[in-house]
């Protein structure tokens, strides 16, 4: 793959997704490094994201989400994952897209909330069924602005890390 010096690959998408696994094996794959930005969140605030959405509220994490996209401006040539709702913010997906390759790994819905249920604490699932799809389908047109769209939809990791690397190769081919 021909590489833009010091482009990032940014993958965006609903919870239970992928973007951290898949961002994970993608990151090894292209010999870059991984970085989250709930990570960057946690490590910052010293507790997991689901005590910080106990403690301070879901618009404190969000304000904590703005702060590590601008962190994200000293990133060079990584592979980011975000978390959820991070690119579904005014002006969010714009600067996104200005810092490198936007992939969206979309899926079905039932498929990524029965994902993102086998992962563990989820704070926004804690929500009843309704207003999970209504936030999935809120989403739906930020996630729609990436450069690249991804199909998850039944596919095994390797396989989504395959059709991002193919995906990858005709952006950057269009791009360059």
């Amino acid at each position: 793959m021909r590489e833009m010096p010091g482009h990032n690959v940014i993958l965006i998408g609903f919870m239970g997704a992928g973007k951290s696994t898949v961002g994970r094996l993608l990151a090894r794959r292209l010999g870059r490094c991984f970085v989250e930005t709930d990570d960057m969140i946690t490590a910052r605030e010293g507790c997991p994201i689901p005590e910080l959405f106990r403690r301070h509220g879901e618009a404190r994490f969000r304000e904590l989400e703005g702060e590590a996209v601008e962190a994200l401006r000293l990133k060079s040539g990584d592979v980011i994952a975000t978390g959820g709702g991070l690119p579904c913010r005014e002006g969010r997906m714009e600067t996104l897209r200005m810092l490198g390759t936007v992939v969206w790994l979309r899926g079905p819905l039932d498929e990524l909330v029965a994902r993102a249920g086998r992962a563990g604490d989820r704070p926004m699932l804690a929500r009843p069924p309704a207003e999970v799809e209504a936030l999935y389908r809120a989403r739906e047109p930020f996630y729609a602005r990436a450069h690249v769209t991804v199909d998850t939809a039944g596919l095994g990791t390797d396989q989504i890390v395959a059709r991002v690397l193919r995906a990858l190769r005709g952006a950057h081919a269009a791009r360059v």
